[in-house]
């Protein structure tokens, strides 16, 4: 009897160590539960639901898989590219498989690079079952980019596996970031929000920018952006073309602001009863074309803003090549500064040699690229990779056609850009 009773008594001892320890360890690890059960090797209980669910779970449930959102700053500008690092550590005795995280890509954000073989869908990153070994640490990188300004959250949920096969899933702590756009004083909009962006505005007033292109959609786009931009402000705005289809529409529905030269011998019916169309033979008499611009510049009045673009510079530089082409455009460039005109010259790199197209790069105080990179015959890529003197994120952005059609242009130009 008295052996029944020491049994029990020990019974009782261990019971209420076992309790004691329970207790101690909650109260150091989780605070103050209500009704402790140990379930595995994670400790649940009933507490009031807090407002943030990820310290809520955090404190709550002892997870073996921890991840950190690493960022070098918190604040950015609009269309800047900037790292982002996930950390996930397996704090638990055996492995994980990780399946997708959630919540990593705020809104208004863009992923410019991803490490690893991760496949990133609309809603989350998946990471394909990764498998993370006890007390082991897996990075991810990415490289994002913000297209709209304003406060963003990243608030990632990580789904994984346990070694039991029970699906579970942990968040970190979130992050805030601050995403601004700073708009520079003087400058001159481009019609087009991301190269503004990109610019801090706009292209500095006064300036003359080449832009080297390819022949796409994308830049026809871009340059009537750039047009309609000026004219819908009521500024001089001039257009020197070979051929004049793409300019018929802004031609008809801006008559004041709107001037066009025309560089060919031929010239549709339909420009024949417009005041603002001037026509010349051809890009052969350079000395022509400066006498008929020297004409249109002369309608600016000194208060507005003028913009005038250069699509003839292709045909001049094949015409006269890159000798005197320079000499005319180092007469020409002076005049429109000095006359308050912004200059936007297109020229296709794939039509001249490099000598050729680097005699008259350095003409100019900006630059900007449209491009498509080896293999990608799909996508086309912006970048400043000049700009004197002057602040400019040197990002590339890819040109995206809805994007450039997101401002309203005359629905013509978009259809005749689609050809529609």
């Amino acid at each position: 009897m008295s052996k029944r009773r020491n049994k029990s008594r020990n019974s009782e001892e261990i019971a209420s160590s076992i309790s004691s320890a329970l207790e101690k360890l909650v109260a150091e690890r989780l605070g103050s539960l209500q009704d402790p059960v140990l379930l595995g090797n994670r400790i649940v209980g009933k507490q009031e639901p807090k407002t943030d669910e990820a310290s809520y779970l955090r404190d709550n449930v002892i997870f073996p898989l921890q991840a950190k959102v690493i960022l070098e700053a918190r604040d950015f500008e609009v269309n800047e590219n900037f790292s982002l690092r996930i950390q996930l550590e397996n704090l638990g005795k055996t492995k994980v498989s990780i399946a997708r995280i959630y919540g990593l890509i705020p809104p208004h954000f863009e992923v410019v690079t991803v490490s690893g073989t991760c496949k990133l869908d609309n809603a989350f990153l998946d990471l394909h079952g990764t498998t993370l070994d006890p007390y082991v640490s897996e990075s991810i990188d990415m490289t994002l980019r913000p297209t709209r300004k304003g406060m963003f959250n990243v608030a990632p949920r990580i789904v994984f596996t346990d070694s039991l096969g029970i699906q579970m899933s942990t968040m970190s702590e979130p992050i805030s970031i601050n995403v601004s756009e700073t708009i520079l004083p003087n400058r001159i909009k481009t019609g087009f929000e991301d190269l503004d962006s990109l610019l801090f505005g706009g292209i500095p007033k006064g300036f003359t920018v080449i832009l080297t292109s390819i022949s796409c959609d994308e830049r026809d786009l871009l340059v009537k952006r750039f047009l309609e931009a000026g004219a819908k402000e009521g500024n001089t705005t001039i257009l020197a073309i070979v051929d004049p289809e793409g300019a018929r529409t802004l031609a008809e529905e801006f008559r004041e602001s709107f001037h066009v030269l025309v560089c060919s011998p031929k010239l549709e019916d339909e420009f024949k009863g417009l005041s603002n169309v001037s026509k010349i033979a051809g890009v052969e008499n350079l000395t022509e074309i400066s006498i008929a611009l020297e004409k249109m510049l002369g309608v600016k009045t000194k208060a507005e803003e003028g913009r005038d673009c250069l699509e003839i510079l292709s045909d001049v530089l094949l015409e006269h090549g890159a000798v005197q082409t320079r000499k005319w455009l180092s007469r020409l460039i002076p005049e429109l500064r000095s006359r308050g005109f912004t200059t936007l010259a297109v020229v296709n790199p794939h039509m001249h040699s490099s000598q050729e197209l680097h005699a008259l790069l350095d003409l100019f105080d900006g630059e900007i690229s449209i491009y498509e990179k080896q293999g990608d015959d799909f996508t086309k890529y912006l970048r400043i990779t000049k700009m004197q003197r002057q602040r400019y994120l040197e990002n590339e952005i890819p040109l995206k056609k809805t994007r450039l059609m997101t401002t309203p242009l005359t629905l013509s130009c978009c259809k005749r850009a689609f050809n529609i």
